[in-house]
């Protein structure tokens, strides 16, 4: 590498540049109210009326999800979980945030039975640290990224809300256009507007459910894989639609999964259940999961809104002691409300111009994370040369 690139970097160890700091215990009881998030190993987990630490903060994983890096712009509370920077020494937070990001801290497991990083060990760590000026204007130019990212999940989250909010006035207060006309008649179901019906998932959609190649820890069904193989993990991570998923499996593998076209609607079977998708991607889904096609008279876009809207439905169907689990049939039988033809069709017409830019959205978030994680490692090495460059976040988000 070119000692250019290099000018002012210091070969130091970790502990020098960034101090770290055990987090604080906490119970259970106290995470049910408060203003302040609560950063665990594996994210936020809840709200405490006090905070322990002044943003702006780094938090990592520290037992459990080892290495994971978190950025707080508020104040907050870092269980003893976690690992905080106590001291930066003057250097960037924002730049501290990324540069962990990039030591894949896991790898230092000191744990004998569960997986655990000492503060003591990774402040050893060698590591070469740009002058303050570079930090800012590699931590502006990955930010410009974060923020868009952001900002696209944040609409994402309003065209979803507002698609909901149309969903509950139409299909649930029966405020749907015309309704002062039509007269509600008596069903299985309550009272339910002239012209629909009842009938259950099984007579409108065909039911199955998704296979695993097992054992599922063959590494045989991975090794060279490039179809993405989707976890319920997977997931409770995206929005509306899944594009990405972590594992995937080869054609072997997938010949004992089964392979969802894009666009498919899964339904989680166990861990979150009831939790609903449509598939951004072609996918094979494990056993975990159900899934409906053939859809005859009931449109898939106003099936996703019932199916999410009952939540409570599968967890009082539910069996076993351990694990709770629904099944095909539970689904098949489960009685939903049917509306008239000319109804789902204007919903659908609504919902199909709010999932075009939903979609759009999550397709931009794809290719900013993918460049954001293709620059982050040159950025933080030096292999890319920012000294002279006149860097802001507006210019990079333009």
């Amino acid at each position: 590498m070119s000692k250019l690139f290099r000018k002012g970097w210091k070969n130091t160890t970790l502990g020098k540049v960034l101090t770290f700091q055990r987090g604080f215990d906490i119970t259970k009881r106290q995470l049910q109210t408060g203003e302040y998030d609560v950063i665990f190993s594996s994210g936020l987990g809840g709200k405490h009326n006090e905070y322990k630490v002044k943003a702006p903060g780094v938090v990592i994983g520290r037992k459990g999800t080892l290495g994971t890096v978190f950025f707080a712009k508020r104040n907050f509370w870092a269980t003893d979980t976690t690992l905080w920077i106590k001291d930066f020494h003057g250097n960037d937070e924002k730049f501290a945030y990324y540069f962990l990001q990039t030591l894949h801290l896991e790898q230092y497991d000191c744990g004998s039975a569960n997986p655990t990083l000492n503060r003591n060990h990774i402040h050893e760590l060698p590591v070469s640290y740009p002058p303050l000026p570079t930090q800012k204007k590699i931590a502006a130019i990955l930010s410009a990224y974060d923020d868009l990212i952001e900002n696209n999940t944040r609409r994402i989250k309003i065209l979803e809300e507002m698609a909901q909010t149309l969903y509950h006035e139409w299909f649930v207060k029966f405020r749907f256009p015309g309704h002062e006309h039509t007269k509600m008649v008596d069903s299985e179901l309550g009272l339910i507007p002239e012209g629909w019906e009842v009938t259950t998932i099984g007579n409108v959609a065909e039911v199955g459910r998704g296979s695993s190649p097992r054992p599922i820890a063959d590494t045989k069904y991975f090794e060279g894989g490039t179809i993405p193989w989707i976890k319920i993990a997977d997931a409770t991570k995206s929005g509306k639609y899944l594009y990405e998923t972590k594992e995937k499996v080869n054609e072997y593998g997938a010949s004992f999964s089964r392979l969802m076209p894009k666009g498919s609607m899964i339904v989680a079977a166990s861990g979150t259940l009831g939790y609903t998708q449509l598939l951004g991607v072609d996918g094979c889904i494990h056993d975990g999961w159900l899934y409906l096609t053939n859809y005859k008279g009931i449109k898939k876009e106003y099936l996703y809104f019932v199916i999410i809207s009952r939540q409570k439905f599968f967890y009082n169907s539910a069996y076993g002691a351990a694990i709770q689990n629904v099944n095909t049939t539970i689904l098949r039988e489960m009685k939903i409300i049917l509306p008239s033809i000319n109804i789902q069709n204007q919903f659908t017409t609504i919902i199909h111009e709010s999932d075009k830019l939903i979609d759009n959205l999550g397709r931009k978030n794809i290719n900013l994370r993918q460049t954001r994680d293709l620059l982050l490692p040159k950025l933080i090495s030096g292999e890319i040369n920012v000294e002279h460059l006149e860097i802001t976040t507006e210019d990079i988000a333009a």
